[in-house]
């Protein structure tokens, strides 16, 4: 069956017509413009919205909610990332502090140290650095001796130590003797403290 010139024609103009309405690029300004001219006419964003929107609302929804939990989600993980960075410098500044048995004096120069510095990673480099820079304590005496011995009598006048360079074998039996009537006097009095 063979179509005249003007039905050939006809299903022509409607193919291209067709074709031009669903084209992605020139087809929506062809919808609006025959919706502008005729009331009337349906455009394809009236016939699939009814059916699409309200999945596109729900959609919606669902996408915000995903990023309002994807937020939360977020935010504990920062929030528990800086808890443990927090109590990871925490026991960083203790096991200085404890390493270099820093005073609190000493603590406050080492994290005056960290500030000044910019370092916050390597307490024990702050805390060496205080500790390098302290002077030298003090060192005490002997506490198991006495602190002032006069061993031969020369500082006091000691008729004992006299004795001892007089007669040694004396010496000793008057100190055995006495010794022995009271050893933690003896003790007391020889090494000057409590037994």
């Amino acid at each position: 069956m063979s179509m005249t010139p003007e039905q050939t024609a006809l299903y022509r103009s409607k193919e291209l017509i067709d074709a031009l309405w669903n084209d992605g690029e020139v087809g929506k300004k062809i919808q609006a413009a025959a919706k502008a001219k005729w009331n009337d006419v349906k455009t394809t964003e009236d016939m699939i919205s009814p059916i699409v929107e309200p999945h596109l609302v729900k959609l919606r929804a669902m996408e915000e909610k995903y990023e309002r939990i994807l937020e939360e989600r977020l935010e504990e993980k920062r929030a528990n990332e800086d808890e443990r960075v927090k109590v990871k410098l925490e026991e960083q500044l203790e096991k200085a502090r404890r390493d270099y048995n820093l005073t609190e004096e000493g603590f406050n120069q080492m994290i005056d140290r960290m500030k000044s510095t910019g370092n916050y990673s390597d307490a024990l480099a702050a805390a060496a650095y205080v500790a390098s820079k302290a002077p030298p304590a003090k060192v005490a005496g002997p506490t198991w001796a006495p602190q002032d011995l006069d061993l031969f009598g020369s500082k006091n006048r000691n008729d004992a130590l006299v004795e001892l360079h007089r007669d040694p074998m004396g010496y000793m039996d008057s100190q055995l003797t006495e010794f022995v009537a009271d050893p933690d006097k003896y003790v007391r009095d020889t090494l000057g403290r409590a037994a």
